[in-house]
């Protein structure tokens, strides 16, 4: 019986001795497998110091993670989101897009680039981020909620009316959610 490892992008368990993920098509090739395990445990030790609130902390991890693995989407999605913490706005942005440039499809991503833009104060940019949000995830109640506050401060009450609407249809409980749409459509 030959040994087997987790492939670092699907996380499928595969033949050790194989050059791609029979599953994800992932290269192990170039004598990146330790590079690779290195950037894995540098990430998690990261996100822990992240749920500590110790964003100072993690930056360096991540930074380290991705320049072991530059095609690790999630260490460079959780770098703009440690970055975007700090602040700081345009590494958090760089970080960002290019988490989004190795995954197009990455709809979080897009949403965190959004919230970095909004809190920038570039209410244009965040939209688009948001709207690609949605348009991949649909169903992405909290870019709804997050693209109707952007739009609150472009004072565009009819568009941020719609998306609080449509995020109280995922989220119908949300009582202040519904409060401020209730403002919004009093005129207030």
């Amino acid at each position: 019986m030959s040994e087997t490892m987790r492939c670092f992008n699907c996380s499928k368990e595969v033949p050790l001795d194989v050059e791609r993920c029979p599953v994800c098509g992932f290269s192990f090739l170039g004598g990146r497998i330790e590079a690779i395990k290195e950037a894995t445990e540098l990430n998690s030790r990261a996100q822990l110091l992240d749920s500590l609130g110790k964003f100072g902390e993690s930056v360096p991890l991540y930074r380290k993670a991705v320049e072991l693995y530059p095609e690790f989407v999630v260490a460079w999605y959780n770098l703009g989101i440690a970055l975007g913490r700090l602040p700081e706005n345009q590494e958090a942005v760089d970080a960002l897009s290019r988490a989004i440039a190795l995954k197009p499809d990455f709809a979080a991503a897009y949403a965190a680039r959004g919230e970095v833009h909004a809190l920038a104060g570039d209410y244009d940019e965040a939209v688009k981020d948001y709207s690609m949000a949605i348009e991949l995830y649909p169903d992405y109640a909290q870019a709804y909620y997050k693209r109707a506050l952007a739009w609150i401060e472009m004072e565009k009450t009819e568009e941020a009316c719609q998306d609080l609407e449509d995020y109280l249809f995922y989220k119908p409980h949300d009582a202040r959610a519904r409060r401020r749409l209730e403002r919004l459509k009093g005129g207030a």
